[in-house]
């Protein structure tokens, strides 16, 4: 088949989630980056991002449905791994993971989680994906990476390529980081353009010749900072506002009237993500 033939109806999805891409990132490059730029994306956020995932209640949705789908036998690949909040639980339920993260940052805080758990049986990858370095696996997962790649076709073939028997990736309907953009819209006065998501990706699963399934989870941790000081640190990176002022006066006016306490004393936006989705399929040569 070919990788952009337009899918039935005559849409191409695969440039659909392209064009999404690139105007979100036009219009979130159109504001330099404060500081200077660091040749690794998470650098300066990792230990943050690393402290939430740590907090995460575990198992959430996605691991929920995707441990009992696993076998005792099974090598799994999870790609994008991030801090490591999957390892553990994929440990138990797996032969072997190999967990892949390209970031430095990100992947000091994943190995260091991997040596206090003594999860003897996960192996760390420093490749991006799609990557040739890396061995065929009985199941391989990305969980929230994909909105941050352009050219999605060869990333879902590459997965569908190395796994002997399932893939399995979780996406929001909404991407998950969309509950800032009435802050992006206080800052700068328009509305924030939206990442591709799970629907794009499914409709382009079709296109690519991969009949796969969708199937809602709810979200079990909720977005939410630790008081308004982490709120503002947060919202600072995420909307790329210099360190003025004038702009942590807007921010912090915003934090005051766009979040509010939950039940564990943490602030929260009024308005949370919707239910992620599980997209799976089983794997074949195409």
């Amino acid at each position: 088949m070919h990788q952009h033939a337009p899918a039935a109806g005559g849409h191409d999805w695969l440039a659909t989630w392209s064009a999404m891409y690139d105007a979100e990132r036009a219009q979130a490059e159109a504001i330099p980056m404060p500081g200077t730029p660091q040749p690794d994306f998470w650098a300066g956020q990792a230990t943050r991002f690393a402290a939430a995932a740590q907090r995460s209640q575990q198992p959430d949705g996605f691991m929920r449905f995707v441990l009992p789908r696993l076998r005792p036998a099974d090598t799994v690949l999870d790609i994008g791994a991030g801090s490591g909040r999957y390892e553990p639980l994929l440990a138990g339920a797996a032969a072997e993971v190999l967990a892949l993260e390209p970031s430095p940052a990100m992947r000091g805080h994943l190995e260091q989680r991997i040596a206090e758990a003594r999860l003897a049986n996960v192996r760390v990858g420093a490749s991006s994906w799609p990557s040739g370095d890396v061995a065929a696996c009985d199941v391989a997962l990305a969980a929230h990476v994909l909105y941050g790649v352009r050219e999605i076709g060869p990333f879902l073939l590459a997965m569908n390529a190395v796994a002997r028997r399932e893939c399995y990736l979780l996406l929001a309907l909404r991407h998950p980081s969309s509950v800032v953009s009435p802050f992006w819209q206080r800052l700068y006065g328009e509305p924030r353009l939206p990442l591709p998501g799970a629907l794009e990706c499914l409709n382009a699963l079709y296109q690519l010749g991969i009949a796969a399934q969708l199937a809602l989870v709810p979200t079990v941790n909720r977005f939410s900072y630790l008081d308004a000081d982490e709120a503002l640190a947060d919202l600072r990176w995420r909307l790329r506002a210099p360190a003025s002022p004038t702009a942590d006066a807007t921010l912090r006016a915003a934090i005051a009237d766009l979040l509010r306490p939950d039940a564990e004393g943490r602030l929260a936006p009024h308005e949370q993500p919707g239910p992620t989705a599980v997209i799976w399929w089983e794997t074949k040569e195409l």
